[in-house]
């Protein structure tokens, strides 16, 4: 991955981390702040901000974070399941309306074989590209687009792997803001196993779609 990509990471993480102490002290009663009190007006910026700035490649993790915590996990991820296709379809249409070129030739799109593969492997490649922790959730939604890859496999897959990625971060967000320190626990131990799979799964199958590793 490239090194502004592992700062992004990096960064991603920080803000989540940040976010949780936030609830966490507001929820314990150590410090007050208001905006942790739940009204209509506080749910639609939420929701209008998890739909909009993933857009501009705010990480998308800790909008999911944001999302558990005004709601609860259930109506949390009935929020992300409909607005993940939102983001897929709108990033399809703009990429091959606007600025496929553009990607086609960008140094990014350079390290993957994204516009060398063969017809055959574009249901394979969409998956691993999708589920791997190669490029941010935006990167994937706009490169893959540009490589003319079907947008059936395109929607469908990222449909069905970012919704299922996404839902411990609405779960993590709904633990803290319940104070629920049982599941913040299981999850300080599923978040580090699920890093490590992940990088074994990165480490094995990385090659197939990275024309070098960076």
């Amino acid at each position: 991955m490239p090194n502004k990509f592992k700062f992004y990471r990096y960064f991603a993480l920080l803000l989540i981390c940040f976010i949780l102490v936030i609830v966490i002290l507001s929820k314990s009663g150590l410090i007050e702040l208001n905006i942790f009190k739940h009204d209509l007006y506080k749910h639609l910026m939420v929701i209008a901000s998890v739909f909009a700035l993933p857009f501009l490649g705010f990480p998308f993790s800790a909008l999911l974070v944001a999302i558990g915590i005004e709601f609860d996990y259930i109506i949390g991820l009935v929020i992300v399941v409909a607005v993940i296709p939102l983001h897929l379809a709108i990033s399809f249409w703009i990429v091959n309306r606007f600025f496929r070129d553009k990607i086609k030739y960008s140094p990014l799109a350079s390290r993957f074989r994204i516009f060398d593969i063969s017809s055959e492997k574009h249901l394979e490649y969409t998956f691993i590209f999708m589920i791997l922790p190669v490029v941010p959730y935006a990167v994937k939604n706009y490169l893959l687009p540009a490589s003319g890859i079907p947008f059936r496999y395109y929607f469908i897959i990222g449909w069905i792997t970012q919704s299922a990625l996404a839902a411990p971060f609405v779960i993590l967000g709904e633990a803290a803001s319940s104070l629920d320190y049982r599941v913040l626990f299981a999850l300080l131990i599923l978040f580090p196993t699920f890093y490590f799979v992940m990088r074994k799964l990165k480490e094995r199958y990385y090659k197939l779609i990275a024309k070098k590793e960076n």
